[in-house]
């Protein structure tokens, strides 16, 4: 009974400690391991960088020898040679019905590096997917952090806004007692009325973006039951600082290496049509064996070399004039993309420093409308100013704050995506820039 009691006891434990556990909050830190595990683009990207990887391996090559072999059955109207001729005036044997194998190798020795530039075209597009699986990687970093740092500043503007509901409904309770008393007028319960409604329609709002913002990150983290705004681990938002990319990297952002690996193998498929125009030189042997009705088996061998000469083929020229079309349009898109990387970073830049500067104003002018909406309650409370003024004062003051919020979360976005346009955002950057901690 007493042993039973005890295992009873140790499996409550067991489960209590499970479920301890299971409650505890998730760390930006194991958000983003989950999340480059389990979010779809970075699988996705992974198996695109694998199949391109494969692609270009050794046996890819045109040079490899080729073993083919092949079985026949033959039933014919009239006899047909079983064996060729080996000796002079011995006629070989006949038969109505022949059964052959074939075993032929051939090997490609020299085609003018046709099959050298389609090889290096395959490397170049893997060259180019796993290059894009690190910008996936990146991208997923980059959401999990942003998803985190909206939250924490939702989580605080909800507490904002959850004040300012508490506040004005004290404030509400306040105006009813005066109201009894004679000493204000109906419309001033209206206009509080009204502001409350106000304050609680912008909380829901607030409260269905955490809704949707959980329900994107549960999918990325592949956890199957949505979870709860508490079990994301709160971020401390230290200073506003910026994040200035280092210009030796920029030259070899992502997007840009991405387009220069595509041209490029564009560039070798356009070479390999060109090459695809001259002789190739090819080896081969063949192992042949042969017999008949009775069944005794005759076999030869054959060796040799064969020249391949292209003479006409108008779907080599017009596959030659499609890859010299298209090396041109991926040029122009290279092009393309330096200058949108350019426009890009150049915005994000502006955005980032106008961000802050923004921040500054809004800091001083929260602290003014602090200052005035406390002179004004004791205003309106000695009756000198008026609820419409003091209503005024209040919402503008939500508002800034609102807005501060919003732009310290929205500093901490920018930096990671230039990060990411640069192509030097990992986990570790991520948190640091996430939290406001310099580099």
């Amino acid at each position: 009974m007493l042993r039973t009691l005890l295992t009873s006891f140790l499996i409550f434990l067991g489960l209590v400690a499970t479920a301890v556990a299971q409650e505890k909050p998730i760390s930006l830190a194991e958000a983003i391991e989950r999340s480059l595990e389990h979010a779809t683009n970075t699988r996705i990207a992974k198996a695109d960088k694998e199949a391109a990887e494969a692609g270009s391996g050794l046996l890819s090559s045109d040079y490899i020898p080729k073993i083919n072999s092949s079985l026949s059955y033959t039933r014919s109207q009239y006899p047909q040679i079983v064996t060729p001729i080996r000796k002079q005036e011995a006629f070989p044997p006949l038969d109505n019905q022949l059964f052959e194998a074939n075993i032929q190798v051939e090997w490609k020795v020299f085609d003018f590096g046709e099959s050298g530039a389609l090889r290096k075209k395959t490397k170049a597009l893997a060259d180019a997917a796993n290059i894009k699986y690190e910008l996936a990687r990146m991208e997923t970093i980059e959401s999990t952090t942003s998803a985190y740092i909206q939250l924490q500043q939702l989580k605080e503007l909800k507490k904002v806004q959850n004040e300012r509901v508490y506040s004005l409904k004290k404030n509400k309770e306040q105006l009813q007692a005066l109201y009894q008393k004679g000493r204000i007028a109906n419309v001033d319960l209206l206009k509080i009325e009204d502001t409350i409604v106000e304050a609680e329609t912008a909380l829901i709002e607030t409260e269905n973006t955490i809704d949707e913002l959980l329900e994107v990150l549960t999918d990325d983290l592949g956890i199957e039951q949505k979870i709860s705004i508490d079990l994301i681990a709160s971020l401390r938002f230290k200073e506003d600082v910026l994040f200035n990319p280092d210009q030796a990297s920029t030259n070899d952002a992502p997007s840009i290496s991405v387009a220069k690996k595509q041209k490029k193998a564009v560039d070798l498929e356009a070479r390999a049509s060109y090459r695809a125009f001259l002789p190739q030189f090819n080896l081969f042997a063949v192992e042949q064996f042969r017999t008949g009705s009775e069944f005794e088996i005759d076999d030869q061998w054959m060796v040799g070399i064969r020249l391949n000469i292209p003479l006409f083929a108008s779907k080599k020229v017009v596959n030659n004039q499609v890859k010299k079309k298209q090396a041109k349009s991926k040029q122009i898109q290279l092009e393309k993309t330096r200058q949108q990387y350019r426009q890009q970073l150049n915005k994000l830049t502006n955005a980032q420093y106008e961000t802050q500067k923004r921040i500054q104003a809004t800091r001083t002018r929260t602290e003014y409308l602090e200052e005035t909406y406390r002179l004004e309650s004791k205003s309106y409370k000695q009756g000198r100013s008026t609820l419409t003024d003091l209503l005024t004062t209040e919402s503008k003051l939500n508002s800034v704050r609102a807005e501060l919020l919003a732009m310290r979360a929205q500093l901490r976005m920018l930096n990671i995506n230039i990060a990411v346009l640069t192509g030097q955002l990992n986990k570790e950057i991520a948190i640091k820039l996430a939290k406001g901690e310099s580099l």
